[in-house]
C-alpha cells in the first residue's frame, strides 16, 4: 500500500482564509473520519492549498471533501464553492445531447456532490447559493482565464482528466483559495486510454519538483467503507489489472 504523504506543518499557510468563525458553526453537522487515512485527509483539507485524495473507490474521499468545503462556506471562511467533475461518459457510452442550459446539462454528472451538499447544508440553502453562484457548477471548457479567490474548488473523478486540464486547474488558484482533488489512481476507474491520466500526472509533478503546500493522502483497501462487496470487487479488479500489467 502506498504511504500517506504529509507536508511539514511549517510549510502550510492559509492565513488569507483564516477569518472570524461564524457563531452558527456549532450547528453544522459533524462527519468524523473513520480511518487513519481519512484523518490525514481531513487535516489536509483543512490546511493545504491543494489537498489530493487518491486511491480506491468507496473510501469516502468525495464526501469528506464536500463536508469540509460546505463547512468552510457555512462558517464564512470562503465565499464560494466551485464544483468540477471529469464527465467523460462511462466506458465511452453516451446518452446523447442533454436538453437545457449548460448547468442543466451538467447537473446529472454532479448529482452526487450536490446531494452531499444538501445533506450537510439543507436543500434550500444549496438552492439559494446555486442561484447566486456562491455554489457553482463549472464546466472544464470554461476554466481557462479564470482565477478563483476566497474559493474552495472541488475536483472529482480527477483520474479522468487529461494532463492539460490538470495544468489549467492548478494554475487557477487565487488568494485565500484551496483546491480539493479526488480520484482513483489505481488505473481501474479511468477512461483515459493510451496516455497518462491527469491525477497520476499531477502526483508525479508534485513529487518530482517537491511542490510545497500540497497534501497527498493515499487510500488503500483498509479504507473502503462503502460495503464488503465493494471492497471484494475493488481488490479483485486491482489484482486483475496487475496481472495484465505483469
Amino acid at each position: 500500500m502506498k504511504r500517506t504523504q504529509r507536508q511539514p506543518k511549517e510549510t502550510r499557510s492559509l492565513k488569507a482564509i483564516d477569518r472570524t468563525r461564524n457563531p452558527k458553526a456549532q450547528q453544522f453537522p459533524a462527519f468524523p473520519p473513520k480511518t487513519e487515512n481519512q484523518k490525514y485527509f481531513v487535516e489536509s483539507l483543512e490546511l493545504d492549498s491543494i489537498a489530493i485524495g487518491a486511491g480506491c473507490a468507496g473510501t469516502g474521499k468525495t464526501i469528506l471533501a464536500i463536508h469540509k468545503a460546505a463547512q468552510k462556506l457555512y462558517t464564512g471562511k470562503v465565499k464560494k464553492i466551485v464544483l468540477i467533475r471529469a464527465y467523460q461518459p462511462l466506458a465511452g457510452r453516451s446518452i446523447g445531447f442533454l436538453p437545457g442550459e449548460l448547468e442543466e446539462k451538467l447537473l446529472p454528472y454532479y448529482r452526487q456532490m450536490i446531494d452531499y451538499l444538501e445533506d450537510f447544508l439543507g436543500k434550500s440553502f444549496v438552492e439559494i447559493h446555486m442561484k447566486d453562484k456562491s455554489i457553482e457548477i463549472c464546466s472544464l471548457e470554461t476554466i481557462r482565464g479564470r482565477s478563483w479567490d476566497d474559493t474552495i474548488v472541488v475536483v472529482d473523478e480527477a483520474q479522468n482528466l487529461f494532463p492539460e486540464e490538470i495544468q489549467a486547474l492548478v494554475t487557477r488558484i487565487g488568494q485565500g483559495s484551496q483546491m480539493y482533488l479526488i480520484g482513483d489512481d489505481s488505473g481501474i476507474q479511468t477512461d483515459i486510454k493510451n496516455t497518462v491520466e491527469g491525477l497520476s500526472y499531477l502526483l508525479g509533478i508534485v513529487e518530482k519538483y517537491n511542490i510545497p503546500d500540497v497534501g497527498i493522502t493515499y487510500f488503500g483497501y483498509d479504507d473502503i467503507l462503502r460495503s464488503n462487496i465493494t471492497k471484494d470487487f475493488v481488490i479483485a479488479f486491482d489484482k486483475e489489472l496487475q496481472e495484465k500489467k505483469g
